[in-house]
């Protein structure tokens, strides 16, 4: 027998409800072609893709309703955009999140039902009803069926950018076999079935959906692609932007390793200051260290331990190098290091009894991004700077948003460490890597071929060695006056993503390779694969669905 709380309860709840459905039929005729209602459970600050969907949907005169938790502020042109609308949600409390497994179980189904309620009220109150409803997934629960009745009940279409399975990310947490996982499964399944087009960020990720959840509508390839402003940066800019972040203009190596650059007071002109990569006057320092870029949301998918055992043995490497060449110039690494040279395929003797590399660059790192688990990271870096590494530096931090794109255009090579927890989703930093003209080292998973082709724009890697391998390879004797494997990877970059739009451009425009949008009921043709921008894809692929 019902408590009067739960009495009281079951009827407001009921009431409200009542008044939902009510007003959903009667907003239902008002329904406007030129509108669209963009739903993202999470922070639309840090929900890229979604953002340019948001910015050439409006540009192309939709009003456009961004239904978002709250966090990072979205770009000022999208923010006083007069075609965009934002109605912002409580995000969940954290603390839900970092429970333990139990709880975190026990709470989950609260959780559930305080989002969908959320969402449905920010959905019900756009005053005139949309004609699209993009949702981005994941989250799938309670998105995509709040989406779905809203839909029914206002007759909206809805569009569902796949961006990864929620189930997939789910089962980090709780693992694949746990009873929730398979009925978030089930669920994410049932009502991402239908829907009026579906967007897939990879090939891979289309067809499994096909065949596994038997998708119905327009089912579309949509890469992700970078927006035309992400190019490679001058000189002179990037020497303006190193002496901007204070990641990089506090950094020193031991005067063995790269002299420190000249102290300058406070207030000096910055004009006349130089970093550790740029002289006072902005050309490049020689000599100088490489700059190796990633960005993360310290997520369980990306594990940031391979890559501090991948500096540790580059920091190896580049001890014993050092100290061959200071022995004498034709000893061997082994000969003054001893054991300690790392046994990896970058080092070995060649058929003329020769080491490769003879000498590799000090090795900057900078990693971007927020997230619970990158404390740990840097106390673990801390730890073996102090201890021992002499020819890295690594360091975190948070970069703005107009800075992010000039710190890809003028490091040496990025980094993804990026796993795939349903293994066919693809990296966008390595698209917004690409479109700095910036060549990638990613993690090998099994459609990560659709974007890093190894050898060609990038090299893949499966271990902390493989990792610190291909490290050594691709940055021994930095910088070079003659052409470097990077400059070949660089070169494998496809020229529609940078090299046409300035700043330091000299890609090769590559075709037929994978890279394009493919579009098709249920799976259909691919049309000739190609590259652009952000916008140029768009506008062939996204806008044709939205016609009349």
């Amino acid at each position: 027998m019902l408590g009067l709380d739960s009495f009281v309860a079951t009827l407001l709840g009921g009431v409200s409800l009542l008044l939902v459905l009510r007003r959903l039929r009667s907003s239902r005729p008002s329904l406007t072609p030129k509108s669209v209602a963009l739903v993202v459970l999470g922070d639309i600050g840090r929900s890229p893709r979604m953002l340019y969907h948001a910015t050439s949907l409006a540009s192309n005169g939709y009003t456009t309703h961004i239904v978002a938790y709250r966090g990072s502020p979205p770009p000022d042109a999208l923010a006083q955009d007069p075609h965009v609308r934002f109605t912002y949600l409580a995000p969940p409390a954290p603390w839900v999140s970092a429970l333990p497994r139990p709880l975190f179980v026990l709470l989950l189904p609260l959780k559930v039902l305080a989002g969908a309620w959320a969402l449905l009220r920010a959905l019900v109150a756009i005053p005139v009803a949309p004609a699209f409803l993009f949702v981005q997934n994941p989250p799938a629960i309670p998105t995509l069926a709040v989406v779905k009745l809203v839909a029914l009940a206002r007759g909206s279409r809805v569009v569902i950018d796949w961006h990864n399975t929620g189930y997939s990310v789910l089962a980090l947490r709780l693992g694949a076999r746990h009873p929730v996982v398979r009925l978030a499964k089930f669920l994410e399944l049932l009502f991402g079935r239908t829907a009026y087009a579906h967007l897939c960020v990879s090939d891979a990720m289309k067809a499994h959906l096909v065949q596994d959840a038997k998708l119905r509508g327009r089912v579309v390839t949509f890469h992700d692609r970078p927006p035309a402003s992400f190019r490679r940066q001058t000189e002179q800019e990037a020497h303006e932007l190193f002496l901007r972040l204070p990641a990089l203009s506090t950094l020193s190596f031991p005067p063995s390793v790269l002299p420190r650059p000249l102290a300058h007071p406070p207030g000096t002109d910055p004009a006349s200051r130089s970093t550790l990569f740029t002289t006072a006057s902005g050309h490049p320092a020689a000599p100088r260290p490489a700059l190796l870029v990633s960005s993360t949301s310290w997520t369980l998918d990306e594990d940031f331990g391979v890559l501090v055992e991948a500096l540790e043995l580059y920091d190896r490497a580049a001890r014993a190098l050092a100290r061959s060449r200071s022995s004498s110039a034709s000893a061997s690494p082994a000969d003054a290091e001893g054991t300690d040279l790392p046994r990896l395929g970058a080092l070995r003797t060649d058929s003329t009894g020769t080491h490769r590399p003879r000498e590799v660059p000090p090795l900057v790192v900078l990693v971007t991004g927020r997230g619970a688990r990158r404390a740990a990271f840097e106390q673990e870096v801390e730890r073996r700077e102090k201890a021992r590494w002499e020819w890295v530096r690594c360091r975190t931090g948070w970069v703005e948003r107009g800075d992010y794109p000039r710190l890809l255009g003028s490091a040496d090579l990025g980094v993804s460490l990026h796993t795939s927890t349903s293994g066919i989703d693809l990296p966008m930093k390595v698209v917004d890597m690409f479109g700095c003209g910036l060549p990638v080292v990613a993690l090998e998973f099994p459609c990560i071929g659709e974007l890093v082709q190894d050898g060609v724009n990038g090299r893949t890697f499966r271990t902390a060695e493989d990792l610190a391998d291909r490290l050594i390879t691709l940055l021994q004797a930095h910088p070079q006056p003659f052409p470097s494997d990077l400059d070949v990877l660089r070169a494998g970059i496809p020229e529609a993503t940078y090299g046409g739009r300035g700043g330091g451009g000299g890609g090769a425009e590559r075709q037929g390779q994978g890279l394009g949008e493919g579009e098709g009921e249920g799976g259909g043709a691919r049309e000739t694969a190609r590259w652009g921008s952000w916008e140029d894809s768009w506008d062939r692929v996204v806008r044709p669905l939205l016609a009349p």
